[in-house]
C-alpha cells in the first residue's frame, strides 16, 4: 500500500511540473536583449560601470571589444573608464541594473588625436596674439584651444575679412569682426579636456543661404481666421502650407522670448544674413524644442511642462540657438550630400493645423530639426550649449539632470523626438555629464543660478500641460 500511495504521489507530483512547464512561457515571450548606448559616466566598482542612474554589469563571461578605423580588438573589464563612448548588449534585471553580455567601445571616440570646425560664437578675446604668433587661448567649439609658439597658424584675419566682407575692411573693422566666422583646428585633448591645438586656420562665415529655411518657406506669425486665435503659418508665397497653434498666454511668450534673447551670442551679429532670433511658444503634447535654420525656435509646451528650472531651459534654448549658428540643418544637407527634397506635404490640406511637426518638416527634406541631428552635431551644440549656460551664470549641472528626468519620467515611451526619447536622453545626459567632468570643476558652480521668480510666475501662469 505504501508503494502504491507512493507511486500515486510521484504521478501527481508529474502531473503538476507538466502543467507548470506547459503553462511556462515559449520562446516567442522569451526576455528580449536590448542594446544602450551612451558615455561611461562611472566606474562602480570592478565588474560594473554607470551610463547616468543605469548600472551595467558584467560577469567573466562577458564579451568586451574595442572598435577603431582597423576594426576590432579585444579587451579586458579594467580597461573600461568614464568618458568611453559604448554599446551595450544584454537585459535588463531591474529598473536601472543592465546585465550586459556583450560591450563594444568605439575607439574612435576616445582617441586624444581630434579635430574639428565650428564658427565663432563670440569675438576672440586674444586675436593679436593668435594672429602675432604668441601663446594664445581661443574659445571655440564648446572647447579651450590652447596655441603656443609650435602651433602652426593660418590666421589672416585682414585677408579672411576682406575675401568675405570688403567693406568690414573700408571701415577698419577687419581684426574686430571675427564671431560668425569658421575656424578649423587639430591637436591633442588633454586630461582637462583643454586642446593642445598644432594646427589652426581662420576661414570665412556661412553663406547666406545657410540660413534659408528650403523651398523658399517662410515661417510668420498670423490669425486663424475662424476662430481668431494666434498662430505661426508655413508659407510658400501666398500659400500657407501648414499652421501650428501659439499657446495664448501672453507672459509664458513673453517670459521664453526674454529669456531666449539674454542667451544670444554675439555671433548672431556676424552671420553673412542678418538673423532674427524669434521664439515661440506651441501647442504641443511632446517634449521636445525645434531650431529652424532662419533663427525660428518652437518651444512644445510640454517641455515648458516638464522643465524642472530656468537653468535647464536656458540650457535647452542654448543648445537650440547653437544649431542656428552652427548651420547644422546646411552641414548636414552638404557633407552628407543628401538629396534634395521636393515639398511635399503629404495628407495635409493647405492651411491646415500640423499634427505631427516632424511628418511636416520631413517634407521639407528638414527632419533633423526635430528628430536630431547626426550624434556629433548633437555633440557640438551640448558642448556649445553648456559654455553658453556657464557665460550666463547658470548651472550646468541642470543640463545632465534634466536628461534624467526624462529618462526617469517619460523613457519608456518610444518616440523619435530629440529631447524625449530614452536613448537619445541617455546619450546626451551621459554625454554632458562627461563634458562637465572633462572640462568644468564642479565646485565652481556651487552657486550659480537654477531657477529664478520668473521661470515660477511663468509655469504659475501656464497651469497644466498635455504631456506624451
Amino acid at each position: 500500500m505504501l508503494q502504491v500511495a507512493q507511486t500515486r504521489r510521484w504521478k501527481q507530483l508529474g502531473a503538476c511540473l507538466l502543467a507548470a512547464c506547459l503553462a511556462l512561457p515559449g520562446p516567442a515571450s522569451a526576455v528580449t536583449k536590448m542594446k544602450l548606448r551612451g558615455y561611461i559616466t562611472a566606474r562602480v566598482d570592478d565588474r560594473t560601470v554607470a551610463i547616468l542612474d543605469d548600472k551595467l554589469e558584467l560577469t567573466v563571461a562577458s564579451r568586451i571589444t574595442g572598435q577603431d578605423a582597423s576594426g576590432e580588438h579585444a579587451m579586458a573589464m579594467a580597461d573600461l573608464g568614464p568618458g568611453m563612448l559604448i554599446e551595450a548588449e544584454g537585459q535588463w534585471l531591474d529598473k536601472h541594473k543592465f546585465f550586459a553580455e556583450k560591450i563594444t567601445v568605439d575607439l574612435r571616440d576616445a582617441e586624444k588625436q581630434i579635430h574639428g570646425g565650428a564658427y565663432l560664437q563670440e569675438e576672440p578675446g586674444e586675436t593679436g596674439k593668435i594672429s602675432g604668433g604668441a601663446a594664445a587661448a581661443l574659445k571655440a567649439d564648446g572647447y579651450w584651444l590652447d596655441l603656443t609658439a609650435q602651433t602652426h597658424r593660418e590666421w589672416d584675419a585682414v585677408k579672411v575679412v576682406a575675401t568675405s566682407s570688403p567693406a568690414a575692411v573700408s571701415t577698419g573693422s577687419a581684426e574686430q569682426t571675427l564671431a560668425g566666422y569658421q575656424v578649423k583646428y587639430n591637436g591633442v585633448r588633454g586630461s582637462d579636456g583643454r586642446i593642445a591645438t598644432e594646427r589652426i586656420e581662420l576661414g570665412a562665415p556661412a553663406p547666406a543661404d545657410a540660413y534659408k529655411m528650403p523651398h523658399g518657406v517662410e515661417v510668420v506669425r498670423g490669425k486663424d481666421a475662424q476662430t481668431g486665435i494666434d498662430v505661426i503659418e508655413f508659407r510658400k508665397g501666398d500659400k500657407v502650407q501648414g499652421r501650428m497653434k501659439l499657446f495664448p498666454v501672453k507672459s509664458v511668450q513673453e517670459y521664453v522670448t526674454t529669456l531666449g534673447d539674454s542667451l544670444l551670442p554675439p555671433g548672431k551679429s556676424g552671420t553673412t544674413r542678418a538673423l532674427e532670433f524669434r521664439f515661440f511658444v506651441v501647442e504641443d503634447s511632446s517634449i521636445n524644442a525645434t531650431s529652424l535654420p532662419d533663427g525660428t525656435l518652437l518651444i512644445n509646451t510640454a517641455l515648458l511642462g516638464a522643465i524642472q528650472n530656468e537653468a535647464q531651459l536656458a540650457f535647452v534654448l542654448s543648445h537650440e540657438i547653437a544649431h542656428v549658428l552652427q548651420v547644422h540643418y546646411w552641414r548636414e544637407v552638404h557633407e552628407t550630400r543628401g538629396q534634395r527634397v521636393g515639398l511635399v506635404i503629404a495628407g495635409l490640406a493647405a492651411g491646415a493645423f500640423i499634427g505631427d511637426l516632424g511628418t511636416f518638416l520631413a517634407g521639407m527634406g528638414i527632419a533633423s530639426v526635430v528628430n536630431g541631428h547626426q550624434r556629433e552635431l548633437e555633440n557640438q551644440a551640448d558642448r556649445l550649449g553648456l559654455q553658453n549656460v556657464i557665460e550666463h551664470g547658470y548651472d550646468p549641472r541642470e543640463a545632465p539632470k534634466f536628461c534624467k528626468m526624462v529618462i526617469e519620467r517619460y523613457g519608456d515611451r518610444s518616440t523619435s523626438k530629440v529631447w524625449s526619447n530614452h536613448d537619445s536622453s541617455l546619450m546626451r545626459g551621459s554625454f554632458l555629464t562627461v563634458q562637465l567632468q572633462r572640462q568644468y570643476p564642479e565646485s565652481q558652480f556651487e552657486q550659480a543660478k537654477k531657477d529664478s521668480k520668473a521661470f515660477r510666475a511663468m509655469r504659475d501662469a501656464m497651469g497644466p500641460v498635455k504631456i506624451e
